[in-house]
Formats: C-alpha cells, structure tokens, sequence
C-alpha cells in the first residue's frame, strides 16, 4: 500500500520574539526583528495552508506583531513560560503531544520558511512509516554553500566536523554517518519513551573549560534538541539524519550581511558564541552519560 502523508499528524512548533517589529514594509534591512518576524509570519502561514498543526510560543514581541498573530484562528497560541528557548520549547513539545491525531512533531526556527513550505514530508515521512524514532536534517552541502552568508557557513562546517568528530570518537555514531548539529531543526515520534528525552533539562554546574565557559547554557540549544540526539544514539534508539533541500532565506542573508544597526557584527559573534559552546555542552554530555564526576553537568528535571 502506498504511504500517503496526512498533514495533520504533524505538529510543528516554532518560538517567536520580535519586540522591535513594526508593520509595513522593512525601513532597513538591519531591522533584524522586522525581518525575521516578517519571515515567521511566511512560515506560520505556510503551515496552515500546508495543513499543520502550528504551536506558537511567544516570549514578548511587539503588540503589533501579537496582533498579525491573532489573526491566524488556526494556531494553538502560547505566552512563554520561563526566560529560555529550552522552556519555550519544552510548552510547546507538551502541548503539541496532546494534540488528537499528532504523531510526529516538528520543532523549528520560524524564519526557516522552507522547512515548512518545502521540507516536512521528507524529513516525517521516515517517523510516521516507522523507519526511526528521530529525524535530524541536515541540509543539502550546495544550497548551504549557496545560500548562507560566508561566514556563518565556514563556521558551522567547521562547528559540524569538531561535533561529529566527537561523536566518532566516542563510539555514538559510525564514522560513515554524521549529523548537521548546527543547523536547528529536529523532529520526533510523539511516544512517551521518545517524548521524554526531548522534556528532560540540565544544567552546567561547574565549567571544565573556563576560556569558553561563560558561551555555555544548554537552555539556549542543547536541552530538547542535541542532548535528545545524542542519549538517544546512547541508549540505542533509532536516530537518523536526512539530507533535505533547505534554502536559508535571502532577506535573512542580507540582514546577517549588513553593517546597518551592528547585524554583521552582532552575528558574526554569536556563531562563535555557539560554536564553542556547542562543542563544550557535548563534551559535558558525552562525561555525563559515562557517569564522570567531573562532566559539569546535571541533570534537574
């Protein structure tokens, strides 16, 4: 029998925050906020005529930008509970799951619009056919090249080869494999079992590396995107990384281009940022699995 896609059993979650976005049209393409919030705006509405199920959590945008989001009846809407992207993620994860009929849910940053417009059934399909439990795209090496600034590809292929060497060498994934760490997106099968990595939350107690310490903060990313990944390749589910046909989009690039209101100069720093503390929030993990006293980390909820 064929397998046929029903839209509804995916709930895809993104997390909004655009205090300083304005209504019509972009004054400067420095306006980080009105870019990225008229890029949120695309993906939300791409999802409904998609026919997902869109969770909106937002942690304080501009009345203005609230008021373009009630006017999408179809979303499930929430305000954000706790000051982190982890705790934005984790209310959405638990209201998506309850949702009647979701199988599979999707979290994403809401400006990758082709994640939605374009990526979903690829990257469902292998959960809702029973293939995996954990889908981790990764993104086409052409349109990444292609379509992301210079910059900010040259350090996530680099961020990408000290991620995954690590990986390698401690036996978590098969030299041939290798997994898109720095680029966001991450679905997974609405079980208990699975749900459960993806709620789980740590925290750095002690900096093994004190240079870098102060880059780290799994609430920002790890938590409920890359710890999830990594016990789950520990614990022997079944994870797997699809290539997709991602294009970032080019008013984003622009906007990380730009001199106008410090972009260039504030997203070049914060790739470095997440670079570093990628790499060290995995090395942290990696000595908590193993039961290390010295690994930094704890486990809290």
């Amino acid at each position: 029998m064929k397998f046929k896609l029903k839209p509804k059993s995916i709930a895809v979650i993104e997390l909004t925050l655009y205090p300083n976005w304005y209504p019509g049209k972009v004054k400067s393409i420095g306006d980080t906020d009105k870019v990225r919030g008229n890029l949120a705006l695309q993906s939300i509405n791409w999802g409904i005529k998609r026919g997902y199920r869109m969770v909106i959590s937002d942690a304080g945008s501009s009345p203005t930008f609230q008021k373009e989001l009630s006017k999408f009846s179809q979303i499930i809407f929430l305000k954000r509970q706790g000051e982190t992207r982890a705790a934005g993620r984790r209310q959405g994860i638990l209201a998506a799951s309850v949702i009647k009929g979701v199988k599979v849910i999707l979290r994403t940053e809401p400006e990758k619009v082709s994640i939605v417009k374009d990526c979903i059934p690829q990257i469902s399909s292998p959960i809702l056919r029973g293939k995996t439990d954990i889908v981790a795209p990764k993104r086409n090496p052409i349109l990444f090249h292609q379509t992301y600034p210079k910059y900010m590809w040259q350090s996530e292929i680099a961020g990408n080869k000290n991620y995954n060497n690590l990986l390698h060498k401690f036996n978590l994934l098969p030299k041939n494999q290798s997994f898109d760490a720095f680029f966001g997106p991450i679905a997974f099968s609405n079980r208990p079992e699975i749900l459960q990595l993806f709620l789980e939350k740590y925290t750095v107690i002690r900096h093994p590396f004190s240079k870098i310490g102060k880059y780290v903060n799994p609430e920002e990313w790890s938590n409920n995107y890359l710890f999830p990944v990594i016990k789950a390749l520990y614990q022997g589910l079944k994870v797997m990384s699809k290539e997709i046909n991602f294009r970032y989009p080019k008013e984003q690039k622009l906007n990380e281009e730009t001199i106008d209101n410090g972009s260039l100069s504030k997203f070049m720093t914060k790739r470095k940022e997440q670079r570093l503390g990628f790499i060290e929030e995995l090395i942290c993990f990696i000595k908590y699995l193993h039961n290390d006293s010295k690994s930094g980390l704890k486990r809290i909820e």
